[in-house]
């Protein structure tokens, strides 16, 4: 009887049995698993960025997508009634408040997509 216990334990134990890896996220809202967690960084001081985007200008994003390799940085800079929040699960570390500028340093390659919130016009980092 306690041999069968310890035979029922050791599978129990070993099927719940973790992993090492870091927990992903999707980065680009599609479903697919393609980005570790915390793959955006805040960067100060907001030095080296390779682009700027920017919602001082309407209801929109300037540019719309940008394109940049891993581990360079973006700024952003919103106007005071517009943030950057990110959309489906892409990383939780894109965001940037009403009326702030910020650099993020992506450092995980997919796309990363972005919403301002009490507006709902969106915008895109792809990091090759």
């Amino acid at each position: 009887m306690t041999r069968r216990i310890s035979l029922a334990l050791f599978v129990v134990l070993n099927a719940c049995g973790g992993s090492d890896d870091p927990p992903t996220v999707d980065a680009s809202g599609s479903g697919n698993i393609d980005a570790p967690a915390a793959t955006v960084q805040a960067v100060e001081p907001c030095v080296g960025e390779s682009a700027t985007v920017s919602s001082e200008v309407g209801f929109m994003y300037t540019p719309m997508a940008t394109t940049i390799t891993q581990g360079q940085i973006v700024k952003f800079v919103n106007r005071g009634d517009h943030d950057v929040a990110p959309t489906g699960v892409s990383d939780t570390g894109l965001k940037v408040g009403f009326g702030a500028t910020k650099c993020l340093r992506f450092t995980a390659t997919g796309t990363f997509n972005f919403k301002c919130t009490p507006h709902g016009f969106v915008g895109s980092i792809t990091v090759n």
